[in-house]
């Protein structure tokens, strides 16, 4: 792959941006990355908070069936390169612990691809939130983390993808919460997550029933007596 990287010291988001680049004729390889985002976001419409001193970027690819999960397993594994014991939540958020430090947004735009990848690199801007200079001692630049993403992007099989992505999870195993439908008329399903099936939905076990999800917001529960199940992340 061919990577043009494109840089900026302030964008409205790194998406409105690659997706303007998009529509201009940009092309796959290339890569947005901005110092700072006034508007970024998340998925389902979520705000990302971005100060100055984050990483913040957008990479042009081919749309894959997989590629949720390979933008996730790269960040992941990235993170793991500097010693941080990243995790993903499914779909691709990524964890460390029971706290969020990076994030993956997959807009598709024609026939191209436009991942979004947010990292709190020096500050964690919410409590449920924490941040690479937090969780490991090596520096870690925006530089170094865009090389190793990329160097974790290298085309590999569905079957490898999916074996890496097990590897990762830290909803395989778990009670969760998954909201299914839209921002605005969502409905709960409330279950064990099983596993992750060929092509990357999560399967539920709920009520001797094992249910299957293509999308949707999860959310990790645990049991706390005489409460019942609270919300971890």
């Amino acid at each position: 792959m061919n990577w043009q990287i494109l840089r900026y010291d302030q964008v409205s988001s790194t998406q409105d941006t690659a997706r303007k680049l998009v529509a201009a004729g940009a092309d796959e390889g290339t890569i947005v990355v901005a110092d700072e985002q006034e508007r970024g976001r998340g998925r389902r419409g979520r705000a990302w908070i971005s100060p100055c001193g984050g990483f913040y970027a957008s990479l042009v690819l081919r749309i894959d069936p997989l590629g949720s999960l390979r933008a996730g397993i790269a960040v992941a594994e990235a993170l793991r390169d500097v010693e941080i014991e990243a995790m993903l939540k499914w779909p691709n958020d990524v964890l460390v612990g029971e706290k969020k430090i990076a994030g993956v947004l997959i807009e598709n735009v024609g026939d191209r691809a436009i991942v979004g990848v947010g990292v709190n690199l020096v500050a964690a801007p919410v409590a449920t939130a924490t941040c690479v200079a937090r969780e490991t001692a090596v520096l870690l630049t925006q530089d170094d983390l865009l090389k190793r993403i990329l160097q974790h992007l290298t085309p590999a099989s569905p079957k490898e993808i999916l074996k890496r992505y097990r590897a990762l999870s830290a909803t395989i195993g778990r009670d969760v919460r998954v909201e299914v439908g839209t921002s605005t008329a969502s409905r709960p399903i409330v279950g064990r997550a099983a596993g992750i099936d060929s092509l990357g939905r999560l399967l539920i076990e709920t009520d001797n029933t094992l249910r299957t999800i293509t999308s949707g917001s999860c959310i990790h529960l645990r049991f706390v007596p005489q409460a019942g199940w609270r919300s971890v992340f």
